[in-house]
């Protein structure tokens, strides 16, 4: 796909920060990508239905539902010695004292001669939960990648990771068939030589071989830590890489079965423009603030 950009002269960073620190900047949406862009006809793209280009108070909708359906157990509340070694044990147990959904803001800085000026936005929100298998529980954490509500404060990323204990391990062949039924029959493309990662790439809404053919399968956008402003013109730099959606397991006892699997369901096409709205809007916000002056005092 053909892309245009802004040209943004100032260098930026952005980096993720645990939500609680105050936005400097007063956000405006001005672009708002529809649903659907990229994507195959007909055929529906989401992670336990969790929708590229959904909507911060969608997504915080759909993950508060999953939580519901298995609520952690509640924890001792008390102050009792009893109580705190009922603390401890579920502790040492792998039971954690985290909230089960938990949001993480992004911080775009821009850089001025007279120091730094900041805006901040909720860009990652994780889900934590134990699904029951049997006797013993499944880890799970759904990861979503949010853009700055400049461009509406989308989704366009979507990571699922899943672990299994020994006696849970699920034949790899089994995940592929349910993932091939679930994308209208198509077959994942294996990548690189492990036998452990394939992926589902999109280029205008049709299927294509993938391209390019990395060992580690990465195709998709990773925006977790440190980002430059010149990152956004590196997302999807050959065009032939819109929408994707790499699955990778982890080898368990044996090489068909999959001790964890991780499913990353991602739009390239959508995080290239909505970032560079995101950029184009602060760097117009800081210009507006240049351009003012205020009164002088008395001299």
């Amino acid at each position: 796909m053909k892309h245009i950009f802004w040209a943004v002269g100032a260098a930026m960073l952005a980096l993720t920060v645990p939500a609680h620190a105050q936005q400097s900047i007063e956000w405006k949406q001005v672009t708002n990508l529809p649903k659907g862009l990229n994507q195959p006809p007909g055929l529906k793209l989401d992670i336990l239905g969790i929708e590229l280009g959904d909507s911060y108070a969608e997504v915080k909708a759909k993950l508060q539902k999953l939580a519901d359906e298995y609520p952690a157990a509640p924890k001792p509340a008390g102050n009792t010695a009893n109580d705190f070694m009922l603390r401890q044990l579920g502790q040492m147990s792998g039971a954690s004292d985290a909230p089960p959904i938990e949001e993480r803001e992004t911080i775009i800085r821009y850089q001025t001669p007279g120091g730094q000026i900041t805006a901040q936005f909720v860009g990652q929100i994780f889900l934590r939960r134990k699904l029951p298998s049997g006797n013993s529980k499944i880890d799970e954490t759904i990861h979503v990648l949010l853009s700055a509500p400049s461009s509406g404060a989308q989704v366009y990323a979507v990571r699922r990771s899943l672990s299994f204990d020994n006696g849970n391990q699920v034949a790899i062949a089994t995940f592929l068939q349910a993932l091939s039924d679930k994308m209208g029959g198509a077959r994942p493309q294996p990548i690189g030589p492990s036998g452990n990662t394939y992926r589902y790439q999109y280029d205008n809404g049709r299927l294509v071989a993938p391209n390019p053919p990395t060992q580690d399968g990465q195709c998709a956008v990773e925006v977790v830590g440190t980002e430059m402003r010149s990152f956004a013109r590196s997302i999807n730099a050959s065009g032939a890489c819109d929408v994707s959606l790499v699955v990778r397991f982890g080898f368990g006892i044996s090489r068909e079965h999959a001790a964890s699997a991780e499913f990353y369901l991602s739009d390239q096409e959508r995080a290239k423009a909505n970032k560079e709205t995101d950029y184009a809007f602060v760097e117009a916000y800081v210009r507006g603030l240049q351009s003012h002056s205020g009164a002088a005092p008395k001299l």
